[in-house]
């Protein structure tokens, strides 16, 4: 081992010159990988693959294709919107975002738009709002609020117009957009926040959307992430100088960080998926590496000087004291490191593959960093202090222990009290461990969204004004079933499902309204007859339907005449809903709208969505943004004591084979 650590010492300080230009020639090399980084993952890559959510998601897209996955945007409108000016500027703009060709062509054939402007146009009899008078759409509105009749209609427009915090009415329309295999879904609803910062009129507009949302959240974990870093660097800089107090150790040591960081970076772009497809995109984790390796590294430099210094004040000339104090600081730092290194590394046993990237790219980073600092700072310092040594002006150094007044008496009287009396210590440790690690069971694991957000951005904001006047902002929600459609079972099952969004009472909780899309809606839009001349009611449809349901127990074959029938009616509509498999189990599709944001109230709707189906919990699976984010913190959650544990035990084998080879002494890796 000691002609090991001379080997590396000396080829180090000997040709400080070469040492330099291999660091330049690897710098290059890496920092070419920073232009093969993919664009940031989005929320799904934190989905465990073998997870219900992520299966479902797959099936969703394979079975029912890109009509089935629906995006929500939301327009907020600040202002008086009940107003002739304020409709006339929302109906104006959503017309321009349904006829722009980037977006009209993603929006699905029905129930694409719903916004105030839709009812009030249908009671008015008129979409020219510009022409009405104020007086007769305030009647309206009074008339909806205290007819009966009109309790529907005004629940529909209630649930887009209310009042923020400080008393702006606030207005609400929703448009929905498919999703598709590539950009084009985000393109056309980035597209809305568009044309909503182009409109012109009394009211002030915003979208809220994912993209626009992930477009704040990357812009602040990553162009937003620089003056983090700065900051970081900076404070580093002024505690390094503080306990060094030499420029050029500053420089070096903060010229180090800055090489461990893009060294660490651009591995990362070359592991990547536009690199050697190693690892998969960067993540929100995966940004906060850079940050955590300046607080972990910055050590490095400190131990390195730190022993040169010592080596120096013993009266070794500067190649030996660079020598001996980089010989001294290999093992310790290298050990240090590999125990950091494999804790990251411990991720790896995630089913999670962006928290495993993260512990790739964090261990990785670690040992960048110990390599750069263990041979730039000795090198440069070899360079510097040998000519001033050739000249005569090598100045004393200092060591850092005397940095600040009175520390290193401190640390002495410490000592020798731990050493006389050790009992009081151990006992005080053990206290506060237990106290701490009885603290723990109170923790509780809960993300949102929101926690990510900038503070001041619009999207906080807008979804905090949508809390406060129509309830929260509301994503689409898709529940898969997996069942015989044919059975009497899955049939009543549908049907009492989506009755039971129609009455808040027994809706799940943070579901907004009725159900949306589904087998039993598209059948009650077929066989139902309102009067008022619907041109989708079927008679033929209605008697074939009322016979195969007549009896206690389903006709199995007429439900499929009837099913087949419908099919040659509404075929892209009964695509939306239903996969009829002939030769296996059958595929169901229901969507719904539900308020967004609050992780309680989802795992309170996801268990009561459970609830309204009766009959094997393997039979229904629910997706959609918040779903999928709860997902994510169980599985975190629940594998949480096991990582520790793996944590510690890896840390604690490489512990008990260092010293065992070394000392012959393994139980001081407990210790």
């Amino acid at each position: 081992m000691g002609k090991l650590l001379d080997l590396v010492s000396r080829a180090v300080t000997a040709r400080p010159w070469i040492t330099l230009a291999v660091l330049a020639i690897v710098t290059v090399l890496l920092v070419a990988g920073i232009g093969q980084r993919a664009p940031q993952a989005e929320n799904e890559a934190f989905l465990p693959q073998d997870s219900d959510v992520a299966r479902a998601m797959a099936q969703i897209d394979e079975l029912f294709g890109d009509s089935a996955d629906v995006n929500l945007v939301t327009l907020v409108f600040r202002g008086e919107t009940l107003t002739s000016d304020g409709l006339a500027q929302m109906h104006a703009l959503l017309g321009r975002i349904a006829a722009d060709p980037q977006v009209g062509s993603l929006l699905p054939p029905t129930n694409a738009i719903l916004a105030p402007t839709q009812v009030m146009a249908f009671l008015l009899e008129t979409d020219d709002f510009a022409s009405v008078p104020q007086a007769q759409i305030d009647a309206t509105v009074e008339y909806l609020r205290t007819t009966p009749e009109a309790a529907q209609l005004y629940a529909t427009l209630d649930a887009l117009v209310g009042t923020d915090a400080d008393g702006t009415p606030v207005g609400v329309a929703m448009v929905r957009v498919l999703e598709t295999d590539d950009d084009a879904s985000d393109d056309a609803q980035l597209r809305i926040e568009d044309l909503t910062q182009e409109a012109e009129g009394p009211l002030h507009v915003r979208s809220l959307s994912v993209p626009v949302i992930e477009e704040e959240v990357l812009e602040a974990t990553g162009s937003g992430m620089l003056p983090v870093m700065g900051i970081a660097l900076l404070v580093v800089a002024l505690l390094t100088l503080l306990f060094m107090r030499t420029l050029s150790d500053l420089l070096l040591t903060v010229a180090g960080l800055i090489l461990a960081v893009l060294w660490t970076v651009g591995a990362e772009g070359w592991l990547g998926p536009d690199g050697f497809g190693a690892i998969g995109p960067p993540n929100a984790l995966t940004s906060m590496v850079p940050l955590i390796l300046i607080s972990l590294t910055v050590d490095y430099s400190i131990q390195a000087v730190s022993h040169y210094r010592e080596q120096r004040i013993a009266g070794e000339p500067v190649a030996n004291a660079v020598r001996v104090g980089l010989r001294n600081v290999v093992i310790p730092l290298t050990l240090a490191a590999a125990t950091t290194i494999v804790s990251f590394l411990t991720n790896l046993i995630s089913p999670i593959g962006a928290i495993g990237d993260f512990g790739v790219v964090a261990g990785m980073g670690v040992g960048l960093s110990l390599i750069v600092m263990l041979t730039l700072i000795p090198a440069v310092r070899t360079i510097i202090d040998r000519r001033r040594e050739a000249r005569g002006t090598l100045p004393p150094v200092r060591p850092i222990a005397n940095a600040l007044p009175g520390i290193e008496q401190l640390a002495e009287r410490l000592g020798a009290s731990i050493s006389r009396r050790p009992a009081p210590y151990i006992v005080f440790v053990a206290a506060a461990s237990i106290g701490f690690g009885f603290a723990t069971t109170d923790l509780t694991t809960n993300f949102s969204v929101r926690d990510i957000l900038p503070r001041d951005g619009h999207a906080l904001e807008d979804l905090e004004t949508l809390d406060e006047a129509v309830g929260g902002s509301t994503e689409v929600v898709s529940v898969l079933v997996q069942a015989e459609i044919s059975d009497t079972r899955t049939i009543q099952n549908l049907f009492d499902f989506t009755e039971a969004f129609k009455d808040e009472r027994t809706r799940p909780r943070a579901a907004e309204g009725q159900v949306e899309a589904s087998l039993a809606v598209l059948t009650d839009d077929w066989i139902t007859n309102d009067g008022e001349g619907d041109l989708r009611y079927d008679p033929d449809l209605e008697q074939l339907f009322n016979e195969a349901t007549a009896g206690l127990h389903l006709d199995s074959a007429l439900i499929q005449r009837f099913l087949d029938a419908l099919g040659e009616r509404d075929p892209v509509g009964l695509r939306h809903v239903l996969v009829n498999n002939p030769d296996g189990t059958d595929t169901a599709l229901i969507q719904f709208r539900a308020f967004s944001g609050d992780p309680h109230e989802t795992k309170g709707m996801h268990d009561d969505i459970r609830g309204l189906w009766y009959g094997g919990d393997d039979d229904i699976t629910a997706t959609s943004q918040d779903i999928i984010t709860l997902a994510v913190a169980d599985e975190i959650r629940d594998r949480q004591t096991e990582a520790i544990a793996t944590t510690i035990a890896a840390a604690l084998g490489i512990l008990i084979i260092f010293f065992w080879v070394t000392l012959r002494q393994p139980a001081l890796a407990f210790i």
